[in-house]
């Protein structure tokens, strides 16, 4: 029989700034993370939602730390701030009844693609820096970090890799495999990924705006978000303070182009229905790319409940594939502060979508949906509910 999933801390490094008191702070006063690129290289006038520069020492205290790479040092770095948000110590976690679950879209692309330079030119790389280069490698930092031996597991479906890494870990909890487990995402934003979608016009010209009826392309992002997953259970046990509980959910697919956004609303719609029933707010995977946001407006638009609100925090963070773990985030603290934030940038929603403009709306129930939708047809919807 499975058992309750409380959110019992919350740990996020993003354009907002760090710590989820940042966080919380920006995306409910209606402040965009979107702003001139300053870290990577790009043309005058190019925007993105860079994260701030993180010092590794503050975070990753194991001799391993010295040779850690960006986007495993923005996961370590939201998971020690969900710790200590949860009022978890490190050593309290160590051991086999603790597990780990991250997701990343792309990894560690900016290391990669000097190591393969160096290659490529000189025939050979840096043996220390290979570690990083693999998937897994934010997974194999965090373990070592806190000295977790319990089940791992890094994920990586696309724009849904952080509803996936987190789906994964609740079920676990779930289960009974472990009694708490850390989930979320990372990604890091790199020069050739923003040179990349330029090429592909998948950014916009200015600011984005998540389902506007004249939406014309998303804003680059990067950052990281990490829950703390506990037993319900166990988190009553030591007096912990629950944010939300998780309803884990396997997620489903729909008819799609491998690399690209389907077109089947209704297949969504289907698929989406009894998880958004009783919902009083559906946190959007809108980033204003216009595929995505069409049919993402049609398929809410056949389910949402009445009296149901929209957000799509994607308008102030940017978009990136560890982007859902973070409006997992927006989720949880909607539900425990019973406030949803604002979505910047949408003046003509699609599909008549009721979505949270200019100021915070009240939930009607304290009960959200986070949608996860990605490319290639993948669909992984969350739902949490207040305790």
């Amino acid at each position: 029989m499975s058992v309750p999933v409380a959110i019992t801390g919350l740990g996020v490094v993003s354009a907002l700034g760090v710590g989820v008191d940042a966080f919380r702070a920006g995306l409910w006063a209606g402040r965009s993370g979107c702003r001139p690129v300053q870290r990577i290289e790009a043309p005058p006038g190019a925007h993105a939602a860079e994260a701030p520069m993180l010092e590794p020492r503050r975070f990753a205290h194991t001799p391993q730390g010295r040779r850690i790479d960006r986007t495993s040092l923005l996961a370590l770095a939201s998971a020690r701030l969900a710790l200590d948000d949860a009022g978890l110590a490190a050593a309290v976690i160590a051991g086999a009844r603790t597990g780990i679950g991250l997701g990343s879209a792309f990894g560690n692309i900016e290391e990669t693609g000097h190591f393969l330079d160096r290659l490529l030119e000189k025939g050979t790389g840096n043996p220390l820096v290979f570690p990083n280069l693999v998937m897994n490698a934010p997974l194999s930092y965090a373990t070592i970090e806190f000295g977790v031996t319990g089940p791992s597991a890094m994920l990586t479906e696309q724009e849904a890799s952080g509803e996936a890494a987190i789906a994964w870990g609740a079920q676990l909890v779930a289960d009974g495999a472990v009694d708490v487990c850390l989930a979320g995402a990372a990604d890091e934003l790199t020069t050739s990924l923003h040179q990349l979608r330029r090429e592909t016009r998948t950014i916009a010209p200015g600011l984005p705006r998540p389902f506007d009826v004249d939406a014309d392309g998303p804003c680059p992002g990067e950052g990281s978000a990490v829950l703390v997953l506990e037993a319900l259970d166990h988190a009553r046990a030591r007096g912990a303070r629950v944010y939300a509980v998780v309803v884990p959910h396997p997620g489903f697919g729909v008819p799609s182009p491998v690399h690209g956004w389907t077109r089947d609303a209704q297949a969504i719609a289907v698929g989406l229905r009894h998880v958004v029933a009783g919902a009083g707010l559906v946190v959007a995977s809108a980033s204003g790319q216009p595929s995505l946001d069409a049919v993402e407006a049609a398929a809410l638009a056949d389910v949402l409940p009445a009296g149901a609100v929209v957000t799509a925090p994607r308008g102030a963070i940017g978009d990136f594939g560890a982007a859902g773990a973070l409006a997992v985030v927006v989720g949880a603290l909607a539900v425990a502060s019973g406030e949803v934030p604002p979505t910047l940038g949408c003046r003509v929603p699609r599909a008549g979508l009721p979505v949270v403009t200019g100021v915070p709306r009240v939930l009607a129930t304290r009960v959200a949906m986070i949608d996860g939708l990605a490319r290639g047809g993948i669909c992984r919807p969350l739902r949490l509910e207040a305790e």
